[in-house]
């Protein structure tokens, strides 16, 4: 039978109701999954039961497989989350009165989440799973809006106008991928450096 206006209008809201909170739940889970993911493969490798991961997450193994079917799919979930959170970052930082402190605390958030993914991802990527490809069209998108970035930043005078997005990424891609990605102070002493490098003024020590 086709469905009408009137047999649309007449669900009840309960059921409505109903529907909303079981998206959340289901929601929740998926953060609750990925989150458990990362903190156990991270330190157990790519191998980890998942009996494990759903014990963390608080939700049943069948509630992980409903909605990450192989450990591949639950990868693929965790590089896509890391790379959203930055195109969010970015996204906020398009949108925000200052030009230069945007752009400069988008790559102080990046070299940050670069440092919170350099042990899954060196793990990810000892087991055969292709993180580089598995981010691409996002990394793409990602390099798109750090462009915007730095185009608003240099019309502001912030940023040396001779400077490229492909100097940028090269210089946070050192930074990345070095020995003192994971160490916090290191991280944010290589940073300072790099956002000292690139403004158009010296900043007053």
């Amino acid at each position: 039978m086709t469905e009408t206006a009137a047999t649309r209008a007449a669900v009840p809201p309960a059921t409505e109701a109903g529907e909303r909170a079981q998206r959340a739940d289901a929601r929740r889970n998926r953060a609750a999954i990925l989150e458990a993911a990362e903190a156990v493969l991270s330190t157990q490798g790519v191998n980890a039961p998942v009996d494990e991961i759903a014990r963390r997450a608080g939700v049943g193994v069948g509630t992980v497989y409903r909605h990450y079917p192989t450990k591949e799919a639950l990868l693929q979930a965790i590089v896509a989350a890391h790379v959203d959170a930055l195109l969010a970052a970015a996204r906020d930082a398009r949108d925000a009165s200052d030009a230069g402190d945007a752009f400069f605390d988008f790559l102080r958030r990046l070299a940050d989440e670069f440092g919170s993914f350099k042990a899954l991802a060196d793990t990810m990527a000892e087991s055969g799973f292709d993180v580089k490809a598995a981010k691409q069209d996002a990394s793409r998108e990602l390099m798109a809006m750090g462009g915007q970035l730095l185009e608003r930043a240099q019309r502001a005078g912030r940023v040396r106008a001779d400077v490229s997005i492909d100097d940028v990424t090269m210089l946070m891609a050192s930074v990345g991928h070095s020995g003192f990605a994971t160490d916090q102070s290191a991280r944010f002493r290589c940073v300072g450096l790099v956002c000292d490098a690139l403004r158009s003024e010296p900043r007053t020590p």
